[in-house]
């Protein structure tokens, strides 16, 4: 019988190819990734993609194993703007999983190192000047005369009095430009036995515990009972309360005076009315409610620790300072100097005595520092890290801030010792206001102590304000 030769009827698979072997017709080998078919047997025939010896079978894919050819950043990007808005809407506080850290400082507990910075209780962060003085958290009320445009207006809100509401006043207010209580803040108010009326402060519950406070220094001796600032319908209603003094020929007796029943709350403080010199007066209602316990302090020492039934009553009534209504006119108006003029929702002080302020009272001041700086705190990363990336959500709240320039981020590794700085580009925004950008693939010094810090420059306020909304950090 004749012999056919069918020659291989499967693949003859050979290994890594090599130039000493001998290869035939179906023999399979590799190189470099790819694989070659020999389609006419030889030896040391280098192999290739379209050679007389060899066909190419597979081609050598991307190598994805080790990470150096898949971009994983736009998702760990998605990622990390999506913690952002997580912890955004959830109102949550700092945290980290092994590979992210993210803030979108709901409280100070991540941050850090703050430099002519501030953190907003609406949850941003801010290059400013910080409160002084005695303001709080809780003040909610300032007027001081400082400012000579708008000497009466209420610093907090931006509130401006009716000037003189009521009838018979023996003078109208004026900003005496002179005058000063803390060095370097020239400007107070002369009341001139004038009244300013402020009507219901709506960031002011009075029914609830509450501070005033202010600074006074008489210009004249008064000459009948004073009053120095009234709550309750102005002008056409005796008022729930007011607070002042029964004068003498050289002293006063501070009292409350409610006229809705006629209770005056006579507090035996004797007080020198030919004195000149600058007092500071406190006054507050203890607790919420119908609670009617209060006290008094005079230059920093209680003098008075009672209660008064007219405290417990007030809610949504007006204020003013100067005079007290009296039906549809007013009267026992007062000529004096004050400053710091503050309201606070809140009991300040428990104690018999307290130190008095020696600094201006002033309100936060957000772009009220060209310049300023924060960093969080240390984050523990799982293993050393040399790359570090970011995502940050920020807003431009006066003018246009430029990434790199008015916004600049740097990164560490090794606890803040050394810092990269970060080239940040733009993202598509978060929302109509709020902008974000990022940064990869920042090389840092080797450490397993993670930190970012976030620089402000070139801020103004009204021209300039940046306000860092949220960052992810990415490790």
């Amino acid at each position: 019988m004749a012999t056919i030769n069918l020659g291989s009827i499967k693949f003859n698979w050979k290994g890594a190819y090599n130039s000493g072997t001998t290869y035939a017709v179906d023999d399979v080998v590799s190189s470099n990734g790819s694989s070659y078919i020999c389609i006419q047997a030889h030896s040391n025939q280098a192999v290739g993609d379209a050679t007389a010896y060899w066909n190419i079978m597979s081609t050598a894919g991307t190598n994805g194993t080790d990470g150096t050819s898949v971009d994983v950043n736009p998702i760990t990007n998605d990622i990390s703007t999506l913690a952002i808005r997580q912890a955004t809407q959830e109102n949550k506080g700092a945290y980290n999983t092994n590979s992210m850290y993210v803030d979108v400082f709901q409280d100070a507990t991540g941050i850090t190192g703050l430099t002519n910075c501030l953190r907003s209780d609406s949850e941003y962060m801010v290059s400013g000047s910080p409160a002084t003085g005695s303001i709080i958290a809780e003040t909610k009320f300032l007027v001081d005369g400082k400012d000579s445009t708008n000497p009466f207006r209420d610093k907090i809100n931006n509130i401006d009095p009716t000037v003189n509401d009521m009838s018979n006043t023996g003078g109208t207010p004026v900003r005496d430009a002179s005058a000063y209580k803390f060095s370097g803040h020239t400007g107070v108010i002369d009341l001139n036995n004038g009244t300013l009326d402020y009507d219901v402060l709506s960031a002011v519950d009075f029914s609830k515990a509450f501070t005033i406070e202010f600074w006074a220094q008489n210009r004249n001796n008064p000459s009948d009972r004073a009053r120095y600032w009234s709550v309750g319908t102005r002008p056409s209603d005796n008022p729930e309360m007011t607070y002042g003094f029964d004068y003498s020929s050289t002293n006063a007796n501070f009292n409350n005076y409610a006229d809705s029943d006629n209770h005056t709350n006579a507090m035996g403080v004797a007080y020198n009315n030919n004195s000149s010199s600058w007092h500071h007066h406190l006054w507050q209602k203890h607790t919420d409610g119908s609670d009617t316990a209060y006290s008094f302090y005079l230059d920093g020492t209680r003098r008075i620790n009672s209660t008064h039934s007219p405290v417990g009553s007030i809610a949504n009534e007006a204020f003013g300072i100067g005079g007290r209504p009296v039906g549809s006119n007013g009267g026992e108006y007062i000529d004096i100097n004050f400053t710091d003029f503050m309201i606070h929702q809140k009991r300040v002080h428990t104690g018999a005595s307290f130190t008095l302020q020696t600094a201006k009272s002033e309100p936060q001041s957000e772009g009220g520092s060209a310049t300023g700086s924060f960093t969080s705190n240390n984050i523990t990363a799982p293993s050393a890290i040399t790359k570090m990336g970011a995502i940050i959500s920020y807003e431009d709240n006066a003018g246009t801030n430029a990434l790199n320039t008015d916004i600049v981020l740097q990164l560490s590794a090794d606890g803040g010792s050394n810092y990269a700085t970060a080239t940040l580009t733009a993202l598509p925004n978060y929302s109509s206001t709020i902008k974000m950008a990022k940064v990869n693939d920042v090389t840092v010094t080797s450490g397993t102590n993670l930190k970012y810090k976030i620089n402000f420059a070139n801020q103004a306020v009204g021209s300039k304000i940046a306000r860092i909304r949220g960052v992810s950090l990415m490790y």
